[in-house]
């Protein structure tokens, strides 16, 4: 029976084929364009228009979701690179040493206690000076959080597939807002002839 034979085997053994495609994708989405034999840039064409069809979607449902709230887009990119500092609320307070201790954390000393409540003023100022009203400030930094999650489920679908962090943040800071509203057609192939020594078909496979 033909089971687990489908799709281009690229001549080699499946751990190692696996290894190469993985590779190969990796190398595309990191430098924008690579070179390899033309059998092996169509067979990872479709997987890698996948990927980034995931990163474009999940991108795009993030900040769908979070415009719903806050429908300033410049306010909206604020939100989401204040959140991404970490989790906050304007409710947030340094907790007593006998909280603490009921917590199993160690006790602050009294530099370390001005340290904490300094950068939680920091910080409430910062996202107060985004949305002056604490009530709406709180509900929005709440939906960029939500929003971060829509996101977060997307990079853990990619990174099954592609086990890098850095091409992975590069899918959804760049690729992700570059091809939002294009339906597909992300890469493009150019023949460029023949490989010296086995005569073997070289092209170019690119992000459009």
């Amino acid at each position: 029976m033909r089971h687990r034979i489908a799709g281009n085997r690229m001549n080699m053994p499946e751990p190692r084929r696996r290894s190469a495609r993985r590779n190969l994708m990796i190398g595309l989405i990191r430098y924008d364009r690579i070179q390899t034999t033309e059998a092996r840039a169509r067979a990872i064409r479709a997987e890698a228009e996948k990927l980034i069809d995931v990163a474009v979607k999940g991108h795009a449902a993030a900040q769908k979701y979070l415009a719903s709230v806050v429908s300033d887009q410049e306010k909206a990119s604020q939100l989401l690179a204040f959140a991404r500092r970490g989790r906050f609320s304007l409710n947030a307070a340094v907790a007593s040493n006998e909280d603490r201790a009921v917590q199993l954390k160690a006790p602050l000393t009294e530099k370390g206690r001005k340290f904490l409540e300094d950068k939680l003023k920091e910080r409430r100022e910062e996202l107060l000076k985004i949305i002056a009203n604490e009530d709406e400030a709180e509900k929005a930094l709440q939906a960029a959080y939500d929003a971060m999650v829509i996101e977060l489920r997307a990079r853990r679908l990619i990174l099954r597939t592609l086990p890098d962090e850095l091409v992975v943040k590069k899918m959804f800071e760049e690729l992700a807002p570059r091809y939002a509203g294009r339906p597909g057609g992300y890469t493009r192939i150019t023949k460029l002839g023949k490989r010296k020594g086995d005569a073997s078909d070289i092209a170019q496979i690119a992000l459009v």
